[in-house]
Parts: structure tokens; sequence; C-alpha cells
């Protein structure tokens, strides 16, 4: 079988989340074979500034990565008039409707207020779809005692929730979202008719969400899996793969996040203070090729549109 190269337009690096360094730079980018281009996030942090931060990933990208990169701006204090400067070809935006501890979550009517502030310019707004009032009734409910817990705690409803409002406002103003890691296969089918209505509607699924299900959660070194949105149940798995197979999803994307194997089982036996995320990028490529062609639930050439032709496209232009 002919090796295809390969572009991931959701990738965390070279950045501190949860107080945590993450694993990867922009040098461990470059050692992966056949990746020709990533979409990196840059996400503002107290006391430096999101125009400092972006400079210094740039600096370090430059000296350490050959491939094409777009970035992903997550402004958390800087508003509308200070990030304009920052907007360029190579750049776009990505809010959370979740994460209130974190600092990051954005109410629904501030994702509108940046539609509308940026109604002239209309960069790419990406957003992490969990409906964050969702999440903290069944966490009210779930305490995090396991792994699995976090399956329960963060819902599909949660996603749906988030997606369908996001859309409404997508639709409504006529305004670019790319909604990334749909894991939740209504989610993928309100998209999918949204972009009946709003042709700059993208979405993304990651290989996990297609290859693995909630039984990850369950099992030895479970902590190690916990990730947001969660794996889900082996359900939702066959049917998100089966609409991956109807052409509901623009591309396939890792949302790599990877921490050190030490700080993943820092607090093995307290799961809610295990860092949230996965590694996936170095393992994408080859992932798919067993899991779906090899096994003739999609074609190589299928396969390719989804993480080279169309992730190319939507890095190389952010309008």
């Amino acid at each position: 079988m002919q090796e295809i190269s390969f572009y991931d337009f959701h990738v965390h690096v070279g950045e501190r989340i949860a107080g945590y360094v993450l694993r990867d730079g922009f040098a461990d980018l470059a050692r992966i074979p056949g990746l020709k281009g990533v979409g990196v996030f840059v996400t503002e942090e107290p006391g430096y500034s999101l125009k400092e931060k972006l400079q210094d990933m740039r600096k370090d990208a430059l000296q350490s990565f050959p491939g094409e990169i777009l970035w992903h701006l997550t402004p958390v204090q800087t508003e509308v008039g200070e990030l304009i400067p920052l907007l360029s070809e190579d750049t776009d935006l990505k809010f959370y409707t979740t994460y209130k501890d974190a600092g990051l979550y954005r109410s629904y009517k501030e994702l509108e207020r940046w539609m509308q502030e940026l109604s002239d310019l209309k960069p790419r707004m990406l957003v992490h779809c969990e409906d964050n009032e969702t999440i903290e009734t069944y966490s009210a409910k779930v305490p995090f005692h396991k792994p699995h817990d976090h399956c329960l705690r963060h819902p599909e409803l949660a996603e749906n929730i988030a997606v369908e409002k996001l859309l409404d406002l997508a639709v409504m103003h006529n305004y670019p979202v790319h909604i990334v890691h749909v894991s939740s296969p209504r989610s993928a089918q309100l998209i999918h008719q949204a972009k009946h209505h709003n042709p700059y509607i993208t979405c993304e699924t990651a290989p996990h969400y297609l290859l693995l299900n909630e039984d990850r959660l369950k099992g030895e070194n479970a902590h190690r899996w916990i990730c947001s949105p969660p794996l889900r149940s082996e359900k939702s798995r066959g049917e998100l793969l089966e609409l991956l197979q109807d052409g509901y999803f623009d591309i396939i994307a890792t949302d790599h996040c990877a921490f050190t194997m030490q700080d993943k089982d820092r607090y093995k036996d307290e799961p809610q203070k295990v860092p949230c995320g996965i590694a996936g990028i170095g393992t994408m490529r080859q992932s798919l090729i067993d899991g779906l062609v090899q096994t003739g639930k999609i074609s190589l050439d299928y396969l390719t549109r989804l993480i080279h032709d169309n992730p190319a496209i939507m890095i190389r232009s952010n309008r």
C-alpha cells in the first residue's frame, strides 16, 4: 500500500495546559514521518499576552518545524480590538463552551458578540462544544472516583446541546465555524443539516472516537485515556464511523495533547486530578490505515482526502 503524507489540524504542543508543560514541542513534530502541516493552539496565559506568546511560538516553530502551520488563537483577556492586529492568513480563533475553572469558558452570548464584532473579517472560529451547565449538572450526580466516571460526567447530551446552540448562531450570522473533535453521532447529524444553511460550517472527528470506545476507560491504566469529550459507547462509535463513511466529516484530526507519563500517572488513583488529554499525532496515519482502510471501512483515497487534501486546504485558508 502506498504511503500518504498527512496534515493534523488540531494539535497542542509547545505550551502549558492546566499547569503542566506538554510533552511535545515543534522539534518532536519534525520527526514524524509524512507530517506536512499542523494547526497549533496558542492559548493566552496570565501575564503572557497573546501577542507575545504567538511571537515566541512562531520563532520556535521557525527554528524547529519545516511544515505548514495555522495558529489557532485562544484569547482569554484580549478583546476584539486588541486581537484584530493578530488576525492574518496564518491565524484563526478557538473558543470553549466549558472549562470555567481554567478560565477558558465562553457563553453563547459572548460567542455571538464575537461573531458580530468580527463580522467584517470573519476569521474562522473553532469551538470546543460541550455545554458547561449540562456538565455541571451531571457531574454533581456522579462523583469522579474512576476513569469511566468521566463518560457519565461529560455525556453526549452536553456536546449535542452546545453544537445545536453554536450552529444556530453560525447560521443566523452566516459565520464560518469549525466544530472540533465531534464524538456524538447526533452532533454530526446536526452539523450536516446546518451546512445546508451555512456552507462555511466544517467539522472534524478524531481517530480515538472512530477506533476506540468507553471500555478503554475501564481497564488497566485507564486514567491515561481521560480526554474531553470522553470516549463513547460502542454503539456511538459504530454510528460515528457510518457517518464518516457517508461524508459527514470534513477532516480527521487528533486533538493531540500529550502529557508526560509521569504527569498522567501521578494521580492515577485520583482521576479528577489527571491532566485531561491524550497523544495521537504520531500514530494517526497508521492507526487509520490499519483500522479503517485495511479493514475495508473506507478507501485509501477517501482517507487521503480526510487527512491530507481537506486539512491542507483549511490550513491555507482561514476565511
